[in-house]
């Protein structure tokens, strides 16, 4: 029994230290959090993007200049496009999330789009870029959920905790900073696509890769204690 015991811990803990450290590489980013359903409205929104023509695929953003929002690429129509004033989120760092309504294919919940680039951006009150963190895991693909157009968002996303400790400190600096986005989508077929900063109080901070290696090396290190007192109880 303490035989498959100890197994089981060792097995656990290489899983857990395999997992995590192949995923060490992309911390420091914006990490996808899971489905929500949380009204959108009010505000509407801080980006909405839609394509163009036949394109297939969207890009553009909202940035600050120190005097006024400036929105730039495959924007959708109507005053949509905002940066926001962190403080009026009214969230903490580690909660803070964004979120995003897909609208593809008139309402087809089967359509998927790809999010090839997600950038979230803090500005000072000058307009200038004191934080920035990118979609850490690259290219994710996602189906529509809520069918259409409508005031509730699909998908969340967050920080995880190196972005959020790196975000807390420029705000500690400047705590008057305003948030932006940019992102690239492809495989669109319809629009716009709708993303808003909210806050998650009952979200959990993402933890650090390091703190979970080291939870699988102190599960490895429990297993061999118990090996190594079964074998000494036996040899006596």
């Amino acid at each position: 029994m303490n035989n498959v015991f100890s197994k089981g811990i060792l097995a656990l803990g290489a899983l857990v230290t395999i997992s995590l450290a192949g995923t060490s590489a992309f911390a420091d980013g914006i990490v996808f959090v899971g489905p929500n359903h949380s009204k959108l409205v009010p505000p509407l929104a801080v980006l909405n993007l839609q394509h163009h023509g036949n394109n297939t695929t969207e890009s553009g953003g909202v940035r600050f200049d120190g005097s006024q929002d400036v929105a730039f690429g495959d924007i959708s129509a109507g005053p949509h496009q905002h940066t926001v004033a962190f403080n009026d989120i009214g969230t903490s760092v580690s909660n803070l999330q964004i979120l995003l309504n897909i609208n593809e294919a008139n309402g087809d919940s089967k359509s998927s789009i790809t999010i090839d680039s997600l950038v979230l951006t803090a500005f000072d009150q000058n307009g200038n870029s004191v934080f920035s963190a990118d979609l850490a895991l690259g290219p994710l693909t996602l189906e529509q959920i809520k069918g259409g157009q409508g005031a509730n968002a699909d998908y969340a996303f967050g920080l995880d905790t190196e972005a959020a400790a790196r975000l807390t400190a420029a705000l500690a600096a400047n705590s008057n900073l305003r948030l932006g986005l940019s992102a690239t989508l492809s495989n669109v077929q319809g629009g716009p696509e709708r993303f808003r900063f909210s806050g998650a109080p009952s979200e959990q901070p993402v933890p650090e890769p390091a703190t979970m290696v080291l939870l699988g090396t102190g599960l490895a290190g429990f297993a061999g204690a118990i090996r190594k007192r079964r074998n000494a109880a036996i040899s006596k």
